[in-house]
């Protein structure tokens, strides 16, 4: 057998070992692109202003934290949305649980205010066809449950885009697609989450105080680039940052949110809302158990 044939067979196997490993990286199960992405999840606390026609009208924070074994994601937000002619005050938190592998265990959302305080829990039940159970209760009937047997893995809406943006370097047109719990609703929709477009943010990481204004001022901001994500419930237009995290939304009802620092924040909503502020603590301690500002006031302290 000639040099010659003895290259070209060589050459042949290397094209065809480099083309099995792009076919093996190229075609991986969803299963193995959420785990894939799981493991890139790394825990942060952000923090959100609530604004409509540019008043603050709330102030919201989002944390996600790891272990070996889960992600935990905890949501709270805290406003006074003005519907019509009246304002509806409101607080509420979310923690939903799930593996490494980003398979929802379970979460809750409670919420309380000038609307019926509610309770909302899922829980996914294991089995050969993966049902999701969920419990309402308002404190005035019997719980309600219903089951879902969702055909994709079920988030919730702030952490939803996680998958997307962490299964690779993000690109436009970019798509998976999950399942997304919808609280306001209370149903899972199915949908496919894509990257429309992609642009750079300004936002505020620290915050002095001014004492002639009495509030907290954006003492410095940094440059992220964001993307745009597509079909996200309930009709929102949402900017995610590379890990995902969202960095600004928009509802149909004009409520505007905009990552900041939690002086901007929570400082400034408590200064502005002192008197509601110490009545909503009040009414707090007669629920210890549904204390949705322990999260940022662990975070605060750090």
């Amino acid at each position: 057998m000639s040099r010659k044939v003895v290259g070209v067979i060589v050459i042949a196997f290397w094209v065809l070992g480099l083309a099995l490993l792009y076919k093996r990286n190229g075609t991986h199960s969803p299963q193995q692109t959420l785990a894939e992405a799981g493991m890139r999840v790394s825990p942060d606390t952000y923090y959100y202003t609530l604004q409509q026609s540019g008043a603050q009208v709330g102030a919201a924070s989002s944390s996600v934290d790891t272990t070996k074994q889960r992600i935990v994601a905890v949501d709270f937000i805290r406003g006074a949305i003005p519907m019509g002619t009246k304002v509806i005050r409101l607080e509420a938190r979310s923690e939903a649980r799930f593996t490494r592998g980003m398979h929802l265990r379970d979460f809750v959302i409670r919420a309380i205010g000038d609307l019926t305080p509610f309770t909302l829990r899922g829980v996914m039940q294991e089995g050969e066809d993966k049902t999701l159970r969920i419990t309402t209760l308002d404190g005035r009937a019997r719980p309600i449950t219903h089951e879902v047997v969702p055909q994709q893995p079920v988030f919730v809406p702030t952490i939803a885009p996680l998958p997307l943006m962490l299964k690779g370097e993000p690109k436009i047109g970019d798509s998976i697609a999950v399942a997304v719990y919808n609280p306001l609703s209370r149903s899972v929709d199915q949908v496919t989450l894509h990257i429309q477009s992609d642009s750079l943010f300004l936002v505020p990481d620290s915050a002095a105080f001014d004492s002639t204004s009495g509030r907290w001022v954006k003492a410095h901001q940094s440059s992220i680039r964001g993307w745009k994500i597509g079909n996200v419930p309930p009709a929102l237009t949402m900017w995610v940052d590379v890990s995902g995290r969202v960095l600004a939304a928009e509802e149909p009802g004009g409520i505007m949110v905009s990552r900041t620092t939690f002086e901007l924040s929570f400082a400034n909503w408590k200064i502005d809302h002192a008197a509601e502020f110490a009545g909503s603590r009040a009414q707090m301690k007669t629920a210890p158990a549904m204390d949705p500002r322990r999260k940022v006031a662990v975070q605060a302290r750090r």
